[in-house]
């Protein structure tokens, strides 16, 4: 009898409420051909089971969706769980909010150099280390925090984010690497890899259509001209220079501006270089719209990996993966989420924090699901302040190969 009464007084006020993952029936749910789908009692612990059980052939005992059996009081704390974010979601949005401030600071730092660089003075080489220093502190408390702020770009700020980015990304590659120990080098350099485009027309830069051969090479020239300032700076180390100077050279031996091939391309410019082809790929340029990040790793990965080191790419691919962390994503269930984790045995099977159901209601960010675990369920495209990413393409533009 005491069943009887929790089942009455739970019951109370159900109909019209929806299901949600932690619901738990006080009947068994049937599909239309009589099969079980879930037995009284048992949680809704899926997005996959969540899925099945919205479908209209749907019955619960004798209900139907209308008046589905919950257990009230377990709605009641699935309530008040839903209004605290999960702590793994809570303690990562913490570390990302440290780390977006020390972005816009580096963000800030690198426009000084390059305009103080722009008016013909020295290039600030004690700015730089202090930013990459800073930088580097961050990544290695938890590099996810600080590379999933290298996603967010700044179209208005595009040479220094990018900078920024590319020498987040670098370190973040060198970091899974041999080269381990001369990461805070490989950040400097990747910081200051366009330092030579200060001497370039911003006509040629910003320039919306193609390059006729002069302006491209102007735009070549940028490696050397980066090269010369920083010595005359005072920069000696070889790391740093290397970087700036090499890395738009190819494996195939096609890059510029020595031509250089394979072996004889030191491996902190094809770290830089690998970082520095994702940036510019995922973001929109006035020549054309941005990639996704799994578009731009696929096509760097199946059209580019003749001019890039292969171990260095495919560390890379897996190190950002399909769907980086931070990114939005909606699910082919109609929810969205944002990616905690990602794996490189699954990549296309992110661990994320729910922060939209299929009806567009917001989401406390309490729910993290494992897409690992979930059949039928899977990401179907990228959200990123409603923008839509451009498609990959077969063909690069020629603009790439100098930007």
């Amino acid at each position: 009898m005491e069943h009887d009464r929790t089942q009455q007084n739970s019951t109370e006020g159900a109909p019209g409420r929806l299901l949600r993952l932690g619901s738990r029936l006080l009947e068994n749910a049937y599909a239309g051909d009589g099969a079980l789908l879930l037995r009284a009692g048992a949680r809704i612990q899926t997005l996959s089971e969540l899925e099945r059980l919205s479908q209209p052939d749907v019955r619960f005992g004798e209900h139907r969706a209308a008046d589905i059996p919950f257990d009230m009081e377990n709605e009641a704390a699935l309530d008040d769980a839903d209004a605290r974010p999960d702590p793994r979601a809570a303690e990562f949005a913490k570390k990302v909010e440290k780390a977006t401030g020390l972005k816009q600071e580096a963000v800030a730092d690198v426009e000084s150099v390059f305009t103080s660089a722009d008016a013909g003075e020295a290039v600030d080489l004690e700015i730089a280390r202090k930013t990459v220093a800073s930088l580097l502190t961050d990544l290695l408390d938890d590099p996810r925090a600080l590379v999933s702020l290298a996603e967010l770009k700044d179209a208005d700020a595009y040479t220094y984010t990018h900078c920024v980015n590319v020498s987040i990304l670098a370190m973040h590659l060198a970091l899974h690497t041999e080269h381990r120990k001369d990461i805070e080098d490989i950040g400097v350099g990747a910081l200051l890899h366009d330092i030579g485009k200060t001497s370039i027309p911003t006509n040629i830069l910003n320039k919306q259509g193609p390059l006729d051969s002069f302006e491209m090479r102007e735009m070549k020239r940028h490696p050397e001209i980066g090269l010369e300032r920083l010595k005359r700076s005072g920069e000696t180390r070889h790391i740093v220079l290397s970087c700036v100077l090499s890395h738009h050279e190819k494996v195939s031996g096609h890059g510029y501006p020595q031509g250089r091939r394979g072996r004889h391309i030191c491996p902190y410019a094809m770290i830089t270089s690998i970082a520095d082809i994702y940036d510019a790929l995922t973001t929109d340029r006035p020549y054309r719209p941005a990639m996704s990040p799994k578009e731009g790793l696929l096509l760097m990965a199946r059209k580019m990996r003749e001019d890039l080191h292969e171990g260095l790419l495919q560390c890379f691919v897996s190190i950002v993966g399909y769907y980086p962390v931070g990114t939005e994503v909606e699910l082919s269930n109609g929810f969205r989420g944002r990616v905690l984790n990602h794996y490189a045995s699954h990549p296309n099977e992110p661990t994320i924090v729910l922060v939209s159901d299929g009806s567009d209601r917001p989401m406390a960010g309490s729910r993290v699901v494992d897409l690992a675990g979930e059949r039928g369920v899977s990401i179907v495209r990228f959200v990123e302040g409603q923008k839509a990413f451009c498609v990959a393409r077969d063909l690069v533009d020629e603009r790439e190969k100098a930007a």
